[in-house]
């Protein structure tokens, strides 16, 4: 593998993914034919490769991973950790809801198929939770579900425990917006109970919308950030631990098409 001479100076997470992102623009014959080819490669938009060169946003680490597995050309997430400059790899240590751990390896064709296969992508969820049993993808999913958990062991997605359950394998997943999104659609449209709304305790279903300033927009997503975090040190307790399959899913955003 080819590895990229990229610069590991002490830099700002900005300025180093800016640095980064030039360098491999220079391959090109011009900045504006790489950023077009680099965003059909990395499936970020050309706005926000223009925006990271321009050094006015901060790219979230779902967008970090996406560019640099196009600089480092790997799609195994583990070993581009490893790879990146330091102030990258804190970065996405510290969003990346996803644990770091030697015994697991990220790989974008895990995502790739949850993708497109909501079976697949419903199964590794719920053993994401916690362990699952034949009788429950049986029941949920018939023979297909059985077939495809097949598939998940074949791609060691899933690992079979000394009692005979299923829980994650060594192969996981790191989640782009474009698959949370779909996901959590699909998690809703299954799985979230209006009935259970006309009580406190059970869910919680909100909405919300009006006209904001900047400022009040940037709070609003300051909350939801820490919100979010919050959530995850809860489940990460050990105390937390239990029995019930609980998912949160949460989206901010302007009413504008773009």
């Amino acid at each position: 593998m080819n590895t990229p001479q990229l610069s590991h100076a002490p830099l700002a997470l900005i300025e180093q993914v800016s640095l980064d992102l030039a360098k491999k623009l220079d391959e090109y014959k011009s900045v504006k034919i790489g950023v077009r080819l680099f965003s059909e490669k990395t499936g970020v938009s050309e706005r926000t490769l223009y925006r990271i060169l321009a050094k006015e946003n901060k790219p979230t680490y779902q967008t970090l991973y996406k560019i640099y597995r196009v600089i480092f050309n790997t799609s195994n997430e583990s070993l581009l950790l490893e790879l990146v400059p330091e102030v990258i790899r804190n970065e996405i240590k510290k969003c990346n809801p996803n644990k770091v751990s030697e015994k697991i390896q990220y790989h974008q064709d895990i995502e790739t198929q949850m993708s497109y296969d909501r079976t697949f992508a419903e199964i590794y969820i719920l053993a994401a939770c916690a362990p699952i049993t034949n009788e429950l993808i049986q029941y949920r999913y018939g023979m297909s579900g059985m077939l495809t958990v097949e598939k998940m062991i074949e791609m060691k997605a899933l690992r079979v425990t000394k009692s005979g359950h299923y829980s994650l394998g060594e192969n996981q997943a790191n989640f782009s917006a474009k698959t949370l999104k779909r996901l959590g659609l699909s998690l809703i449209e299954k799985y979230s109970k209006v009935q259970n709304a006309e009580s406190f305790g059970e869910n919680i279903i909100a909405f919300f919308a009006d006209g904001l300033s900047e400022e009040a927009y940037d709070r609003w997503l300051q909350v939801d950030a820490k919100a979010f975090e919050e959530k995850i040190a809860i489940a990460n307790e050990d105390k937390s631990k239990g029995a019930k399959r609980a998912f949160t899913f949460m989206v901010t955003d302007t009413l504008n098409e773009k």
